[in-house]
């Protein structure tokens, strides 16, 4: 983010670090419009907490929440992420919604996810810290001790050890941003959001629980109308919720020497399918399969076949490729994608899923020996074994 400056308090930390609050604060406040015009499959509502930053106001964290009528997702997404901006340049998803406004950050996220986002809520992070403070303590069960020290001159320090805790809404936010051994990121956040839900739910019709959810919700902005939001809040308060919970995967790419977090299309499209639409994935034997010995290996195209035939898969032709120096293992998807995902999830290895225009000069070569009808093309390449 801008001026990338030091927090000075915990509340103020990593994106995502108070995912449990605001997950169910947004949900709320969803939950106020009306079912009839909310979009059935993929209707989006955008949550952000903003903190202070060098330069004034920053986003702390961005996610998505999507309701339905079996349920809801919540999914977290990086703040640095880089996203097209007005002008067609790349700029991080934050700075978007803080320079252009978070209708703004709503397109940019509908292209990011291929979902439609409805509107949005924007929540201050101190809001945030009192609300855990006033569902609190939270039940928690720490899978490792919790350690948090904050820079020399902010003075906070944390020390929590491991098993059955009570936290604080302080503590809750220092367990999520502290990083782990024996929890990623990801699952820190959804413990935090469950425990958050299951206090919600324990406290509903407590006054000081209540009092506080009243102010929060008062002081947030949103393009949405929020007039029955009490109403709603007392009646999730007092039932269980089905809930799926994701962080959109990215990576790093250097470009002219600058490093930006991008997201990783298929496998952010896999996530939505899966959390967001609910989408039953397709089973093996939906899928044709032609498969091409790449790497030079005696019968390598053949214990593939099997491989595959044996969990399903319809195997249609094998071969060998147009060359024996294949590096890595590679499927060639040409039809629907979220069957190269099965296939290469299937697989005892690594394989990069392609399209036939970036396989180029290779598909080429390969495409008079592939049946018509054939969903994907396998070229094992080097390193891939699958057994006698």
């Amino acid at each position: 983010m801008k001026g990338n400056p030091v927090r000075k308090i915990i509340l103020y930390g990593a994106a995502g670090a108070m995912l449990g609050a605001v997950g169910l604060l947004v949900w709320v406040l969803a939950a106020t419009q009306d079912r009839a015009e909310w979009p059935s499959d993929g209707g989006t509502l955008l949550w952000v907490i903003e903190g202070a930053t060098g330069d004034g106001l920053g986003a702390d964290a961005i996610g998505v929440l999507s309701l339905s009528p079996t349920g809801a997702a919540v999914v977290s997404v990086p703040e640095d992420v880089s996203v097209k901006g007005r002008d067609g340049r790349l700029i991080e998803l934050g700075d978007l919604g803080a320079d252009c406004g978070w209708s703004a950050c709503c397109r940019a996220a509908e292209v990011l996810l291929g979902i439609p986002v409805v509107g949005y809520v924007v929540l201050q992070a101190h809001d945030v810290a009192a609300f855990l403070d006033a569902l609190g303590p939270i039940p928690i069960e720490l899978l490792a001790p919790v350690r948090y020290r904050e820079t020399p001159d902010g003075g906070t320090s944390i020390d929590i050890g491991r098993g059955e805790r009570q936290l604080s809404g302080t503590e809750i936010l220092a367990y999520v941003r502290e990083a782990s051994e024996k929890e990623a990121a990801p699952e820190r956040r959804a413990r935090a959001l469950r425990a958050t839900l299951a206090a919600a739910k324990a406290s509903a019709g407590e006054a000081g629980a209540n009092e506080t959810a009243r102010q929060v919700l008062s002081r947030m902005r949103s393009n949405l109308d929020a007039n029955r939001v009490w109403s709603v809040w007392q009646d999730l308060s007092r039932r269980g919720v089905a809930l799926k919970i994701g962080e959109v995967p990215t990576s790093v790419m250097v470009r002219d020497g600058v490093g930006r977090r991008v997201a990783m299309v298929v496998e952010t499209e896999k996530l939505v399918a899966s959390a967001v639409r609910a989408r039953s994935l397709l089973t093996p034997d939906e899928i044709s399969v032609t498969i091409f010995n790449g790497s030079g290996v005696r019968l390598a195209a053949t214990r593939a076949a099997e491989y595959l035939q044996v969990r399903g898969f319809r195997v249609v032709r094998i071969g060998n490729a147009d060359v024996f120096t294949y590096a890595t293992s590679y499927v060639v998807r040409l039809t629907e994608e979220p069957k190269a995902w099965i296939l290469r999830d299937t697989l005892p290895g690594a394989a990069k899923i392609v399209s036939p225009g970036e396989f180029a000069t290779h598909y080429e070569a390969l495409r008079p020996m592939v049946p018509l009808g054939t969903d994907l093309v396998l070229v094992v390449g080097a390193g891939m074994e699958f057994g006698e």
